[in-house]
């Protein structure tokens, strides 16, 4: 099973994380209120994602995410952001950065269980192999004001400092490259591992013009205001991992099945190219269904794959392959995927997932193994 190391100092945070958790049954939960209680469990442990809040009670966040650039240099990370502070927003990118992630308090658990899930199918497509890039972890320098010298290396030739006080950027230098020039070039680094040490006296000097933003290639987005609730909602207002700020509340008087797909569904959504994912009866009648695009028909080609799979199953068994499990259709234009419940445990019941040509249909299949029982379980 995949772990997931929490560290928060806020022990009601950790909590209130901890709640969340208990709804979500896909990852061994681990937890540390300290940086030194997490690098005790790192050492024995290698988390799925690691989640940290960027103060810590001992040493800061910034330090504990060096540690991963430098012991599991592939882990997704996310940091937790005190409310207030600024995020740093990428502009080459749309929010996303792949291994090192920024998530503001106060947030819903459905908003990190889906920053969690976007992880772990990075890493399931090889996507984190690179680890952290240099302009990703830049800003939280900005964010903790770090005063220090940052050793910085980059595969087996690459190897340069940079020179802070107080998060401000002083001086760069690799190679015989100095200043500005060196700060960008060193900025597009891949798979950095980094440490620190204090800021040497001969250093204290400014000789950077460029903001240290403006070299990351980031912008600081602004935390958007909610509306405030009203005074009994918000003392009622509980943490829910099943209904996410984009998934709408159940509607009164949809069956129990379509309920409780609503309230997984959320796990299925983040993988690539993802669709939309319908539950089908024995004879192909669409019980319940969620989709990415409303130009999605379930009803439409239900019956048709149904048959399809029924065939499917008809023939493995004749051939003495035993009882089909699951069908995958690949075209130039979708994924279709369709696995069956257990009948004996879960009912005879039959999902098809909708995928984009280059969605990961892998980690959708090993996704639903997971999330079929949990959904016909709650309905």
């Amino acid at each position: 099973m995949d772990k997931v190391l929490i560290v928060d100092s806020d022990k009601k945070n950790l909590d209130r994380i901890e709640k969340g958790f208990k709804e979500l049954h896909h990852f061994e939960l681990l937890t540390a209120q300290s940086g030194k209680s997490a690098v005790s469990i790192l050492k024995t442990t290698k988390p799925t994602v690691l989640i940290t809040d960027i103060k810590l009670s001992d040493i800061d966040g910034v330090q504990l995410l060096a540690y991963m650039t430098r012991n599991h240099p592939s882990t997704p990370c996310v940091v937790m952001l005190e409310e207030g502070m600024p995020r740093p927003w990428f502009t080459d990118r749309t929010g996303h950065e792949d291994v090192l992630y920024y998530l503001e308090k106060p947030f819903e658990f459905g908003a990190l269980a889906s920053i969690i899930f976007v992880g772990l199918n990075l890493k399931d497509e090889g996507l984190t192999m690179k680890g952290m890039t240099l302009k990703n972890f830049l800003p939280l320098i900005v964010l903790s004001r770090k005063t220090c010298r940052m050793e910085v290396v980059s595969g087996s030739r690459k190897k340069g400092n940079l020179y802070f006080d107080s998060g401000v950027l002083l001086d760069a230098h690799y190679n015989h490259i100095t200043g500005d020039q060196a700060a960008k070039d060193m900025a597009r680094w891949e798979s950095v591992s980094i440490s620190f040490s204090r800021l040497p006296e001969e250093n204290t000097e400014q000789k950077i013009n460029t903001k240290l933003l403006e070299i990351a290639g980031a912008i600081w987005k602004e935390k958007s205001k909610p509306k405030p609730l009203p005074k009994q909602a918000a003392a009622l207002q509980p943490i829910e991992l099943s209904v996410p700020v984009s998934q709408p509340a159940p509607v009164a008087g949809q069956s129990k099945l379509q309920t409780s797909l609503s309230r997984h569904v959320n796990i299925i959504k983040t993988i690539k190219g993802y669709s939309g994912l319908a539950i089908l009866s024995p004879d192909g009648k669409v019980l319940a269904f969620d989709v990415a695009n409303k130009s999605v028909d379930f009803k439409g080609f239900s019956k048709e794959f149904n048959n399809m799979f029924a065939q499917c199953s008809k023939t493995v068994r004749q051939k003495g392959l035993d009882r089909c499990t699951g069908l995958t259709v690949h075209t130039k234009k979708a994924i279709v995927i369709m696995m069956t419940s257990d009948v004996y445990k879960e009912g005879n019941f039959r999902f098809i997932g909708l995928m984009t040509p280059e969605g990961n249909g892998f980690f959708m299949q090993t996704q639903l193994l997971r999330v079929i029982p949990q959904i016909l379980a709650s309905a």
